[in-house]
């Protein structure tokens, strides 16, 4: 396990889901130590409506699809998705809005 875990550390990060895969197929006794120690770089997504990326991450993910902050949009779509409330919502956009005016400056 330690060896394990000391390669994973060693790896480019690019690699690091691969080589957490070959890994956990490896050494399937250790596959709860491994997932819980291991971090992965976060994923990106780009959504095609608004043409911006957003973060795929487990606050915006329903089974295997990632709702987009965006478009308010999974992708891939989903039948009985669940989706903020029309309050939360709006304090998504705002909040994305003045987050776009630090980044653009």
């Amino acid at each position: 396990m330690e060896a394990a875990l000391g390669l994973l550390r060693r790896m480019p990060p690019k690699q690091s889901e691969t080589a957490l895969s070959a890994l956990l197929s490896l050494l399937p006794q250790h596959s709860s130590d491994l997932l819980s120690q291991v971090d992965l770089p976060l994923q990106v997504l780009r959504d095609a409506e608004s043409r911006k990326d957003f973060i795929l991450c487990e606050y915006n993910r329903d089974a295997d699809s990632y709702r987009s902050p965006w478009s308010n949009k999974y992708h891939p779509p989903l039948e009985d998705a669940l989706y903020p409330s029309s309050e939360l919502r709006k304090l998504e956009v705002e909040a994305n809005d003045i987050f776009a005016i630090y980044r653009d400056q």
